[in-house]
């Protein structure tokens, strides 16, 4: 059966027959409006229902995007965490690698220092060895020069 449009009620024309119109015609016409009308009513309940299911579908949508946010919101922070920590951890141990290396170089320099002083006296005691050397030989010389003027 066809479906009726508003327009087809409003030029719908009876035949007219002695006591008004044809009850079987219009019987058969109310039919095609109350079976038009339970079509239209049974789609909007259908169209209804499929709109209740898109707005709670998009409220569990808009929930997730919310615990997506609050995620993303948290990982961030947390990467800014993590990378403030690895900042201050790196700026420590550069601290202690600056202070170790001033550590050592302190100490070079101290044993440089200290391998100096070592060298001064080690030629202190060279010079004056070698002037008790000379010493020694001269009044060797000496006395031999005197055996031998003793001998001659």
């Amino acid at each position: 059966m066809a479906r009726i449009t508003p327009l087809d009620i409003i030029q719908k024309e009876f035949t007219p027959n002695r006591r008004g119109f044809d009850p079987e015609e219009v019987r058969l016409f109310m039919d095609q409006v109350r079976e038009t009308l339970e079509e239209t009513l049974k789609d909007k309940r259908r169209l209804e229902e499929r709109i209740r299911d898109r707005e709670l579908e998009l409220e569990r949508m808009r929930r997730n995007e919310d615990q997506i946010k609050e995620t993303l919101i948290l990982a961030k922070k947390l990467s800014t965490d993590v990378e403030d920590n690895a900042k201050r951890e790196a700026d420590l141990v550069l601290g202690e690698a600056r202070l170790e290396a001033q550590e050592i170089l302190s100490s070079a320099q101290e044993e440089y220092e200290d391998t100096l002083v070592e060298v001064k006296a080690l030629q202190g005691r060279r010079h004056k060895l070698l002037a008790e050397l000379r010493a020694v030989l001269h009044t060797h010389s000496a006395m031999l020069d005197e055996l031998q003027g003793e001998s001659a």
